[in-house]
């Protein structure tokens, strides 16, 4: 039996793949000038200082004429012959997110057995994003309630 390493990447790390990886751009700089974004920007995504917000992510994704969640699917392979409409990424998130929460039954009391392992987030804060309270929310904090549920990252921005 032949076992791999399995590598794991931010949700930031897969979009800024798929995005050269779709462009056959190696630099970053390359990249930002085809997506249309300051390299300062791009560099910031890149080096782990900064991640992009969904709202970000969603031009990108309709830029390209994709659903946003394929950004965020590691080696994606997007096609774009087929024109999509423009996704509500907020709302599909607040709709997953509440579904989520409540399958699996989290309230305050059992939130802490979900949590990760260096406690990036409070059942508090974790309520924000439920309920629709934060505005705006990065690859990162996606990342991490991804990790809470127990989900993959773009399942969590994935239209019906």
């Amino acid at each position: 039996m032949r076992f791999e390493a399995v590598i794991k990447m931010d949700s930031t790390e897969i979009v800024l793949d798929n995005l050269k990886r779709h462009f056959s751009i190696c630099s970053y700089r390359d990249l930002a000038k085809k997506i249309n974004i300051s390299p300062y920007i791009v560099l910031n995504w890149s080096s782990g200082r900064t991640s992009p917000n969904l709202k970000r992510i969603d031009e990108i994704a309709y830029f390209l004429g994709i659903a946003t969640y394929q950004l965020l699917i590691p080696n994606n392979v997007f096609n774009v012959d087929t024109p999509i409409w423009k996704d509500n990424v907020r709302i599909s998130l607040l709709k997953n997110l509440g579904k989520l929460k409540f399958e699996m039954d989290i309230h305050e009391t059992s939130f802490y057995k979900f949590s990760v392992e260096n406690n990036e987030m409070t059942y508090r804060s974790f309520l924000r994003y439920v309920n629709g309270k934060n505005k705006s929310i990065n690859l990162k904090k996606l990342d991490v309630i991804a990790e809470i549920l127990s989900v993959r990252s773009y399942e969590l921005i994935e239209g019906e």
